[in-house]
């Protein structure tokens, strides 16, 4: 029990901290981009900005602890995981206007649903497949330590 409430909170650290980095690489590329009127809608806003970027990293870090219940599938942890990032994260951006909300247009909302679902799924990929590299490396590791001789 101890074990699971520990790996809970370090998700939820991993996904404060990916929310607030995301937040200032978006805030200075925004900056290079729109020049110092993106900063000030940013800065008007600040906190409401800030506080759904920390809520967006915690609903898409905090629920990677999923992949811990080994009793689901894998498809159903990815599942899980995707809903609640995505379930988080449309409505806050269109609330906070990262993605503008045309009723009129509700053509352009599902488009750019689509696209946060495709981003959300590329982002979750290079996670999978930088974590799969790191598991490798860690089982060659073993392997080695296994097969050498001891020499006591």
């Amino acid at each position: 029990m101890k074990h699971s409430i520990a790996t809970g909170i370090k998700y939820i650290f991993f996904g404060i901290a990916w929310g607030c980095t995301c937040f200032v690489f978006t805030c200075l590329i925004g900056s290079a981009v729109g020049g110092q009127e993106f900063l000030l809608q940013v800065f008007n806003d600040f906190a409401r900005q800030a506080g759904g970027s920390v809520l967006v990293g915690v609903a898409c870090g905090s629920p990677a602890v999923i992949y811990q219940v080994k009793r689901l599938s894998r498809a159903l942890q990815i599942l899980i995981h995707f809903a609640i990032g995505i379930g988080v994260f449309f409505p806050t951006a269109l609330t906070l206007g990262w993605i503008p909300f045309y009723p009129s247009r509700l053509l352009y909302t599902v488009l750019q649903f689509l696209i946060s679902c495709s981003i959300f799924a590329i982002i979750w990929l290079c996670f999978y497949l930088f974590n799969r590299n790191e598991a490798k490396k860690i089982n060659s590791k073993l392997q080695e330590l296994e097969n050498t001789p001891d020499d006591h």
